[in-house]
């Protein structure tokens, strides 16, 4: 007996060593280089007010092809060629998919490969109703309180005028890259972005394999549940995305005789059987490296739980869970979004149907989502079909530490002095996911700063841009153009 009990305190403090050892070894938070890199000068004003202009064009996408206004994205593409007249004086520029374009800055060494940064024209609608909601007009361009108000300003005409103002400043400068350097604007990302798509393939059609791709998807964020102070989320992976229609079919026929199954009825168990067994939730090794980069600004009690995951990862996924985000990073989430059924009060319908969107998890895939969903569902007269035929894998996961990973934290690193870099997992859709034909190293990360409470302002009400973050995004971005077109193999 006292052989297991001395056994058992030997082992304790033994453990209690490590766990204590492995949490002295997280660093200090980032307090920024000595070294000052100086940046260009802007004139905030000036960049606001060419977002600003930008917004007023209503570049809206809807599911229905029949509202596209095409002579809204000509008018916009139009304002960005008189506007940055030095960009495109020195880029080739191509249409593709009739609205989108490939800008190349064409490199001095044709043996590098080269930097693709991509951004969309297009935005969600937006109502100008008087009771919607929005406290400026979203399509007014409204420049006040220090802010740029607007449908866009973040996503996702921030980063495509701020690449703009950024690369028209670095031409005008007479800078001539060594590594080519392609800019890609979609135009229809807000509907699944066959315009992104099309390039993609294009460039897979003419052998480029770009070092990396650079697209929306992360930014510094502020006032997280996990750390308060800046943090630069770099996103190192997509989610995939697929949306099945569950259809469930009965006799129809009236209400006041209604059989044991009616449609609504195993529309419904269906839907519930899904919600009731949710997909693997864990820890990882992406959300363990972003744990361990904001490790430092946590108390003593979360360093320890996270620089020892092997014993506290259960304790830490619990805790995310605790959040919808946090959730969300754990794995494949499941959203019935749409359902359609009925006609008449006292009618019964023949079919009911409903829209289920998962976001997918890279431990799983559209194939397995499908088969899972089969599994919870266990009613063979319940069809399951994929919305637009076709869903999105997960993207492959881009290098974290070493190659361009290393370029851009650089460069967020000079910019934003004394700011954490985390790598993150973007759990939305972007255009990059359709260049993972071409690449591995895609990074959606754009030079802003946004707190939490702004986040609800994308594809929501009152978005808006700080004035002065624009600014700074764009001296973030020249910088990022600089290195990039200096970059050597």
């Amino acid at each position: 007996m006292k052989r297991i009990i001395f056994a058992g305190v030997f082992t304790l403090i033994f453990i209690t060593a490590i766990v204590l050892y492995r949490t002295s070894q997280v660093g200090p938070p980032p307090t920024g280089s000595d070294v000052k890199v100086d940046l260009i000068t802007i004139d905030a004003s000036e960049t606001a007010t060419h977002l600003a202009q930008a917004i007023r064009f209503r570049t809206v996408s809807t599911q229905d092809p029949a509202e596209f206004v095409p002579e809204v994205f000509l008018g916009l593409q139009n304002w960005m060629r008189e506007t940055y007249p030095q960009f495109y004086g020195v880029v080739t520029t191509e249409m593709v998919d009739t609205y989108s374009q490939l800008n190349i800055w064409q490199g001095s060494d044709p043996s590098l490969d080269p930097i693709v940064f991509l951004a969309h024209q297009d935005v969600v609608p937006a109502s100008d109703a008087a009771d919607s909601g929005w406290e400026k007009p979203p399509f007014a361009g409204v420049i006040e309180d220090g802010f740029i108000w607007g449908r866009g300003a973040i996503d996702d005409k921030g980063s495509m005028i701020a690449l703009l103002e950024a690369a028209d400043r670095l031409a005008a400068s007479g800078f001539a890259p060594t590594r080519t350097m392609m800019f890609a604007f979609g135009h229809n990302e807000e509907v699944l972005g066959s315009g992104a798509k099309t390039i993609a393939k294009l460039l897979k059609s003419r052998g480029v394999h770009p070092y990396a791709v650079i697209d929306e998807g992360g930014a510094i964020t502020t006032g997280m549940p996990d750390v308060k102070g800046p943090v630069a989320r770099i996103g190192v992976a997509e989610k995939g995305y697929v949306t099945l229609i569950l259809t469930a079919k009965a006799k129809g026929g009236h209400s006041s005789t209604p059989p044991t199954r009616t449609a609504i009825g195993a529309l419904s168990r269906a839907i519930a059987a899904i919600e009731a067994a949710p997909f693997t939730q864990k820890i990882d090794p992406v959300i363990a490296k972003m744990l361990n980069a904001t490790a430092p600004e946590q108390s003593f009690m979360g360093r320890m739980a996270v620089s020892n995951l092997w014993l506290f990862g259960p304790l830490v996924t619990k805790k995310m869970k605790q959040t919808q985000g946090g959730r969300a990073m754990l794995g494949t989430t499941i959203a019935p979004t749409i359902i359609n059924a009925g006609f008449k009060e006292n009618a019964l319908p023949r079919e009911a149907t409903a829209y289920v969107n998962f976001r997918i998890h890279d431990r799983d895939s559209v194939e397995s989502v499908i088969a899972h969903v089969r599994k919870a569902i266990d009613d063979p007269e319940i069809t399951i079909s994929i919305a637009g035929g076709v869903g999105t894998e997960p993207s492959p996961v881009s290098q974290i530490g070493t190659g361009p990973y290393v370029w851009l934290a650089d460069v967020v690193a000079d910019v934003f002095p004394g700011t954490i870099i985390a790598p993150n997992v973007v759990l939305g859709g972007t255009d990059s996911r359709y260049f993972a034909i071409v690449t591995d190293d895609i990074y959606r990360f754009a030079p802003y700063t946004f707190d939490a409470s702004d986040f609800s302002r994308i594809h929501g009400l009152n978005e808006r841009m700080g004035v002065e973050d624009f600014a700074r995004g764009v001296q973030a971005y020249y910088l990022m153009l600089e290195r990039a077109g200096g970059l050597g193999g």
